[in-house]
Parts: C-alpha cells; sequence; structure tokens
C-alpha cells in the first residue's frame, strides 16, 4: 500500500521536483509590482518588523528587503 500522506489534497510537491516559478516567468520585470498580503498572529508580525528593522535599518521597505532576502535565501537553498 503506497504511503498516501504526501499525497493530500492541498500540499505542495517536494522543492526538488517543483519547478521555479520565478525563474520561468517570461514576462518583464519592468511594471507595477503586486502587493503580497498574508495573516499573522501578532506576534509574528512584530518579531519579523523588529528583525527587518535590525537587519536593513528602521525605515520605509525594511519589512519588504526583509522578506526578498528571506525569499533568496529560501529559493537558494538545495535539498
Amino acid at each position: 500500500m503506497a504511503n498516501t500522506s504526501l499525497l493530500k489534497k492541498g500540499a505542495p510537491p517536494p522543492r526538488e521536483k517543483a519547478p521555479s516559478v520565478i525563474e520561468a516567468d517570461p514576462r518583464p520585470t519592468e511594471g507595477k509590482k503586486k502587493p503580497l498580503q498574508v495573516m499573522v498572529p501578532p506576534e509574528v508580525f512584530d518579531a519579523f518588523s523588529a528583525r527587518a528593522g535590525e537587519e536593513f535599518g528602521f525605515s520605509k521597505g525594511a519589512k519588504s528587503q526583509f522578506f526578498m532576502a528571506m525569499w533568496k535565501a529560501y529559493s537558494s537553498t538545495k535539498r
């Protein structure tokens, strides 16, 4: 019998089998960008904001820069 715990609806594919949608995007990078919104508990938001301020100075755009740095680190890891 196959292990179906990894085949549940909504589960993402393993990272090594999923293509990079950022690299596969043929659209030009110029133009208006769209916001990404997520809902997180207040303590997660506070910790994220504090870390973004420490890393990128407490200035406008620090959270965006921190998120992009996290994304770059995540997408560059090979498992």
